[in-house]
């Protein structure tokens, strides 16, 4: 194997630790607000990722085009498709990222006792911005081998609350908390989507990575369908757990959720523990994701999209100008963590990476139709492949409708500034021809 890319099993773990690290650890808090009956959205969220899975893995397999989730969309849309995409996804990372640092600084206050304060909150989402990025300049290989560690920081606590959690579960106390404040079933479930499809967004980090492991046709589909069903199995034993083992009005007012369940089964050092093993395991999760977020930046550059600075490589084969000026794009966008109100920030965030990623997300399922007939040459798998693109863009779309009206405005926007950003680009190109 080459020491510059990933194996398949580094890419698997990649991907689990893109969707776990800030998803699973913060999902409680969100879900005591609304009870436990928001496990609901998780059938509407498991089908929909499900489904995206399949088809991204059997993309993965069949696209001849580079260039990730872009030369999916490429098949139908061409470049103007390919581009978009690409954006699209580029940007839904850089607002996704510091979501992921924030909830990194949140355990990480806890594990040292320290209240919690914006000030704080702000200062250590940079910092931790600054250290993923820097931990990413060596090869594809050496990132794959930090996940590797940090995955388990995550995992440890987590597998250990599935195993040992079942012994303290208490079914009249679940049912206290199923629906504690009587919402409604359809606006519990809606409630719940922009959280849940959070948790899972990083299913599509291995084809954004697809580049950078060894033998990509064969083994990016395998990292897709073990990483979601692996992740998957995880949070909704995690989360059905948390609510028969401790009081729902405990939970939201806490920065560190499963610490607190630790810490109520167990004394309060084993949530120190926690905490700790936590805030490693989000940290990996950041050094991954900032990782992913210089690789679709620099693919986007070689297909001339982005500037070229973005592409450049370093002799570790790694994009260390871009990223460094991506980081400082996050470090200003960390300023409105210093308003009171930094778990609305937090949310706010989520919800703007959700919604631009869902709009990638459609493109490419549509994608999909043309990139199975001109690639497959089965009648069947072709068929296969097109029905389920069809179910997961229809959940999708009903996905997009649950969510927050202020957030899809605000997504609205930046996706169609690709479309003046294309148009730009393409006049410049055509002017300098």
């Amino acid at each position: 194997m080459s020491r510059r890319k990933m194996s398949v099993t580094q890419l698997t773990l990649l991907t689990s630790l893109s969707m776990m690290g800030a998803g699973i650890i913060m999902l409680p808090a969100k879900f005591a607000e609304i009870g436990a009956i928001s496990m609901l959205s998780w059938i509407v969220t498991a089908l929909a990722s499900g489904a995206v899975a399949y088809v991204f893995a059997q993309c993965g397999m069949l696209s001849k085009k580079l260039g990730g989730l872009g030369g999916f969309a490429e098949y139908a849309f061409g470049e103007p498709g390919a581009f978009i995409v690409n954006y699209a996804y580029a940007i839904s990372l850089v607002f996704g990222n510091i979501a992921i640092s924030l909830a990194a600084v949140s355990y990480g206050l806890s594990w040292f006792h320290l209240p919690f304060s914006s000030v704080f909150a702000c200062i250590g989402c940079v910092l931790l911005l600054w250290i993923a990025s820097l931990l990413t300049f060596r090869s594809p290989y050496i990132t794959g081998r930090i996940t590797g560690i940090f995955v388990w920081a995550l995992l440890l606590p987590l597998i250990t609350l599935v195993v040992v959690g079942g012994f303290w579960f208490d079914p009249a106390l679940y049912a206290a908390n199923w629906n504690p404040h009587q919402i409604p079933t359809l606006d519990a479930v809606s409630s719940g989507i922009s959280m849940t499809f959070w948790a899972f967004l990083g299913l599509e980090s291995a084809c954004a990575n697809a580049e950078s492991v060894e033998n990509p046709e064969k083994n990016v589909p395998k990292a897709v369908i073990c990483a979601t069903l692996l992740t998957a199995f995880i949070y909704i034993a995690t989360t059905n757990l948390t609510a028969g083992l401790v009081p729902n009005a405990v939970i939201p007012q806490s920065d560190a959720p499963f610490a607190v369940v630790y810490a109520a089964l167990f004394g309060g050092t084993s949530g120190a523990v926690v905490s700790c093993l936590l805030w490693l395991g989000c940290a990996g999760s950041l050094v991954s994701w900032q990782f992913t977020m210089a690789r679709v930046f620099a693919s986007s550059a070689h297909a001339g999209f982005f500037p070229s600075i973005f592409g450049q490589l370093n002799k570790h084969d790694a994009a260390v100008k871009g990223l460094i000026l991506l980081t400082g794009v996050q470090s200003l966008l960390c300023l409105p963590i210093l308003s009171p109100s930094t778990f609305t920030i937090y949310e706010q965030f989520t919800d703007l990476a959700v919604v631009i990623t869902l709009f990638a997300f459609v493109i490419c399922m549509s994608g999909s139709f043309a990139l199975a007939k001109a690639e497959c040459t089965s009648p069947k798998r072709r068929e296969t492949i097109h029905t389920i693109a069809t179910a997961a863009i229809v959940m999708l779309l009903g996905s997009l409708y649950c969510l927050s009206f202020d957030t899809m405005k605000i997504g609205t926007v930046l996706v169609c500034l690709s479309w003046v950003y294309y148009g730009m680009l393409k006049g410049r190109l055509s002017a300098s021809q």
